[in-house]
């Protein structure tokens, strides 16, 4: 629930002081604003601690478990909304969420979650860097039910791991016909980018399980169960996406040409032909290594004077009223 600037959070006052092992991170929890702090890391990375403690991350309740999150550096400020579900008290989602964010190395990650688990890419981390002396939003990537900090991203390789969302909604496959196809992605001057040969490599157990249970269907039909729980036609549109969106050409056309023909003379589906051929135009209306699409919520660059919206403001709970999320 919601409460008033200058009341206590769950019966516990102002000011409280949470217990942290870090010296350089603040641990107050002012009212109205539930969780305030500026980050630091052990991490050996190019920036300093102090650099890093320039930028302040703030949580305020907003409605429910709808909270608002604004990430200031200097006269910079990126905000947004998130939600943090399925608390039991305000402190214990903050405390879930306050987990989530922070530095890694050289980038902060902030969760960002939408609430409704259904969706592609609902629940993300926000990737901000320090750049000639300004913060920059480089994006987001897939973070899932990932319970730990920058859980994608991969400093050995620097690889930020994240999941095409395009694909799996579309008028030829069910979202679940397939597994969602992970990307890799890596910090380039203008964001992320997807690095295509990075992606294909990733994705190669998947991929050559498919194409095993392919053959398989090919030379005794769909009597034998293929890897991973996965079902023949599933298998079909996870190589097709791959091969696609890396641009392999060569394996994408002898994919058409042997595999999906074989499967269409083993399916009793009459309509099998028209499925693949519908797969196959579909999946080529989208550029290689594409940029994933959906996310939670817009971020916006304000700055930290600028009036807060309306959608943001507090709202008042009335017996009966429901309380909408701005999502």
């Amino acid at each position: 629930m919601p409460h008033a600037p200058g009341m206590p959070i769950d019966g516990i006052p102002c000011s409280m002081k949470l217990a942290t092992k870090s010296k350089n991170l603040l641990r107050t929890i002012p009212c109205g604003v539930l969780l305030a702090f500026a980050f630091a890391s052990g991490a050996r990375a190019s920036l300093s601690d102090a650099q890093k403690r320039e930028v302040v991350v703030t949580l305020t309740q907003n409605t429910a478990s709808e909270f608002v999150v604004t990430v200031d550096h200097l006269q910079q400020r990126y905000r947004f909304a998130t939600v943090v579900p399925d608390f039991e008290s305000p402190v214990e989602g903050l405390t879930r969420q306050r987990a989530l964010m922070g530095w890694k190395g050289e980038y902060l990650f902030v969760r960002h979650q939408c609430g409704q688990i259904a969706r592609w890419r609902c629940t993300v981390d926000q990737i901000f860097v320090r750049e000639k002396n300004r913060l920059r939003h480089l994006g987001a990537v897939e973070s899932g039910a990932c319970a730990e900090l920058g859980c994608r991203f991969q400093p050995t390789t620097g690889v930020f791991v994240d999941l095409y969302d395009i694909y799996q909604v579309n008028p030829v496959t069910g979202a679940t016909d397939s597994p969602p196809l992970p990307i890799a992605r890596r910090h380039h001057h203008d964001g992320l980018q997807t690095d295509l040969d990075a992606t294909w490599t990733m994705n190669q157990p998947a991929y050559l399980a498919s194409l095993r249970c392919l053959n398989a269907v090919a030379q005794s039909g769909f009597a034998q169960p293929c890897e991973r729980d996965e079902t023949p036609w599933g298998a079909l549109v996870f190589a097709a996406k791959l091969t696609h969106y890396t641009g392999r050409t060569q394996e994408r056309e002898a994919l058409f040409a042997n595999q999906a023909v074989s499967y269409c003379k083993k399916s009793a589906d009459t309509r099998c032909q028209w499925r693949v051929n519908g797969l196959k135009d579909y999946f080529q209306r989208f550029l290689p290594g594409a940029a994933p699409n959906n996310s939670p919520s817009p971020v916006t660059l304000t700055t930290p004077n600028e009036v807060q919206p309306k959608a943001f403001e507090m709202q008042k709970l009335e017996m009966g009223k429901a309380i909408p999320l701005k999502l």
